[in-house]
């Protein structure tokens, strides 16, 4: 059908936009002025330019000539560029070419189309000021914002709709060198004062926009300039050289083998190191984490005058520049987002998880690599999918690594604290006896240097005497370190079962009252018998699970948690050779304890046999089919850890079920009255100890085998 002028006419309606829409995608949407500046410096990236300078004029004026100008050398815009891609709302140019022209070739890292609005951040008009090389005259377009406004505030007060779309803005033309080209984005009437201090946050920041370790080829080079301030006659945005870490760890990938690198950690020879795993769901990325102790530091804040933001966590690279969510800036580093969920996890592990000031780290990732790493419309995340929830667990598992290094230091410094005390101890013991030797040989001619020697033997009594206590009272403190240690985890523990353990109970509550519903407006009604015995049956399963559930809650909740040394061994022979005895003869299971070294650890001994309570009551329904019956628990300890595996011979753990069964109210056995509780204990029963629980590959065949690590205590 012929398109006409009166749309009317045609029964159709066309989406229109109210002018207010500019505010939410640039005031709003770009929430400071560092992400605004970062977007428009971007742009220059798309637009294959080696050289973008931002230009501060006046900025420290009284007067209104103030502004600011991103200027570079790219490929500038055309007319048709102008009104066809820059002035179009959400365009998608940059979505059907995903590269730049030849011979730079960039992929792209502006997608949405709106990050020009980034200028109404900045101020209320801007010029635009753009030319192709070949061309002969500039091309001008003045946007006005503050019109913009003017138009939103009298659509408000007249209640009239006033369309965005309506609002004209002007253009003009001046001469130039066919030589010429590139855009400058010149932004006046600035919306915020911009000190000394705000261009060097914005030099910080932006010396982050590009990856020290990407090859971007041509190379992007960014400038400052202010005519207000020396430091910035002309400065050259390049980032600081990560200096005076303690350990570093890198990784890279192998995209013939599919394989990825990872970090590991040698507990004895103290050294990280890598290893190779197959590409994640993510795809293969590269890394490198620079981790600072606590003297590293020292040394870095004295360098930098204490200013611990520059030690500031993990940002993701994207093609060589970072990405959205970490671009933008914060003056308070205790508002930064926390997107990757770096601090989230100390609460659960204060003194060794890995926090954001502990570590600069850069990951790169491609478009063409990592396709499903997709930064959300909002600038301030990653889309929620599979491969973004993978890529962070990667992230935190390479940190994790960085936590054992923690550890690791954290024992050597008990351990080189204990000897040089030793130490100390055996050179007062040598002195004494030198002493000794020198008073029977000079005292026996001199017997007047006997008044001397005295004194100097009773005072290297008194300090061997001394260090004695010393050395006495330091095991004292560290035995009480480690047990104050112990209940923290235990008590951080609780908040994270308080949360899941709320939910189960709801869970439960939700179904006894819906059950509880039914009799209550059925009952009696004998066409509902059968229902009435099924859910009397679930009703009576579900407080089960409750009472199950509170008896676990009350014993955290208790005054008693006491700490004591017990072995290990000992505990297992007894639990399976002695308390589950009768259980096993009814049930004709056997039980073998194949521990071949003593261990004791320092904890509740009631929450350790929570752990083997729990696997236990697991084998015994997973043996049900089972003819032969077999209950087996094996350690040793290996590489500073205790190493247990608890296996039977029953139906085994489905794969991909691995992990899942550690979740609460997850279990594959509902029908022979398991509630998903036992095995969610089990995990958090462990890594309360410290330690960490796994299900490996099974010593029998059907059969379920799980690895129980608990470090070994040196102290």
């Amino acid at each position: 059908m012929p398109r006409t002028e009166n749309i009317e006419q045609e029964n159709v309606l066309r989406w229109r936009f109210d002018v207010n829409t500019f505010r939410l995608l640039g005031r709003e949407l770009i929430t400071d002025r560092v992400t605004a500046v970062f977007e428009l410096v971007k742009n220059s990236y798309d637009a294959n330019a080696t050289d973008v300078t931002v230009s501060f004029l006046n900025i420290n004026s009284k007067e209104n000539d103030k502004k600011i100008v991103i200027g570079d050398n790219g490929i500038g815009m055309s007319f048709a560029d102008i009104k066809n891609k820059w002035m179009v709302v959400g365009t998608n140019s940059k979505r059907t070419s995903l590269y730049s022209d030849p011979p730079f070739n960039r992929k792209f890292v502006g997608e949405k189309g709106i990050g020009r609005f980034a200028v109404d951040k900045l101020g209320e008009r801007v010029l635009i000021r753009t030319k192709q090389r070949g061309e002969a005259k500039w091309l001008n377009v003045q946007i006005n914002w503050d019109e913009y406004e003017k138009q939103a505030n009298a659509s408000i007060q007249s209640s009239q709709l006033s369309l965005f779309t309506e609002v004209d803005n002007y253009f003009f033309y001046e001469d130039g060198d066919k030589n010429e080209q590139g855009t400058q984005l010149i932004i006046s009437r600035i919306s915020e004062k911009w000190t000394e201090n705000d261009i060097e946050r914005l030099d910080k920041e932006l010396s982050k926009l590009v990856s020290p370790y990407y090859p971007v080829t041509p190379p992007f080079d960014i400038h400052i300039e202010s005519n207000d301030f020396i430091r910035f006659i002309r400065k050259d945005v390049k980032p600081d050289a990560i200096k005076f870490f303690s350990h570093k760890g890198e990784g890279n990938f192998d995209l013939e083998k599919e394989k990825q690198e990872v970090l590991r950690f040698d507990t004895k020879a103290g050294k990280l190191y890598t290893d190779w795993e197959d590409i994640k769901s993510f795809g293969p990325v590269k890394f490198k984490v620079f981790f600072f102790n606590e003297a590293a530091k020292r040394k870095y804040n004295a360098a930098y005058k204490n200013d611990e933001s520059r030690i500031d966590g993990i940002k993701i690279y994207r093609d060589g520049l970072i990405t959205t969510p970490f671009a933008e800036y914060q003056e308070h580093r205790d508002y930064k987002r926390d997107i990757l969920g770096i601090d989230k996890r100390l609460w659960r592990d204060i003194f060794f998880r890995i926090s954001t000031r502990e570590v600069i780290g850069v990951l790169d990732i491609t478009k063409e690599l990592n396709p499903r790493i997709i930064e959300a419309t909002n600038r301030q995340d990653f889309v929620d999918n599979k491969e973004y929830r993978d890529l962070k667990e990667f992230i935190l598992n390479q940190l994790e690594v960085f936590s054992d290094v923690k550890r690791f230091q954290s024992q050597n410094i008990r351990s080189e604290t204990e000897r040089e005390l030793q130490k100390a101890g055996l050179e007062v013991k040598n002195f004494e006896q030198v002493i000794e030797k020198i008073e029977k040989e000079m005292v026996i001619d001199r017997p007047d240097l006997k008044n001397i020697f005295d004194p100097l033997k009773e005072r290297a009594i008194e300090l061997k005497t001394a260090i004695t206590q010393s050395i006495s009272e330091q095991k004292k403190f560290q035995k009480e370190v480690i047990r104050k240690e112990n209940i923290y985890h235990s008590l951080m523990s609780l908040q994270d079962y308080a949360t899941n353990i709320s939910h189960a109970i709801r869970t439960s509550l939700g179904k006894i009252k819906r059950q509880a519903e039914f009799f209550k407006i059925n009952f009696p009604n004998p066409k509902y018998d059968e229902l009435f015995k099924q859910y009397a049956v679930i009703i009576n399963d579900e407080m089960d699970v409750l009472i199950q559930v509170t008896d676990f809650m009350l014993s955290y909740a208790r005054s008693d948690i006491n700490f004591e040394d017990f072995n290990v061994k000992d505990v297992m022979e007894k639990l399976l050779l002695h308390t589950y005895s009768d259980t096993f003869a009814a049930e004709k299971i056997s039980a073998i304890v194949e521990i071949s070294d003593d261990f004791i650890v320092n904890a509740n001994k009631r929450f350790f046999e929570d752990i083997f309570l729990n696997l236990i009551s697991n084998s015994i329904k997973a043996l049900k089919q089972t003819q032969d019956k077999i209950i087996k628990c094996s350690g040793y300890l290996a590489d500073d850890n205790f190493t247990l595996y608890f296996s039977d011979n029953g139906y085994g753990i489905n794969q991909g079920d691995e992990k899942w069964i550690f979740g609460i109210y997850n279990t594959r056995t509902a029908e022979q009255g398991g509630a998903g509780l036992g095995l969610y204990i089990v995990q958090k029963r462990v890594e309360a100890l410290k330690g960490t629980v796994e299900v490996t590959e099974s010593e029998f065949s059907p059969g379920a085998t799980f690895r129980i690590q608990l470090p070994f205590n040196r102290n």
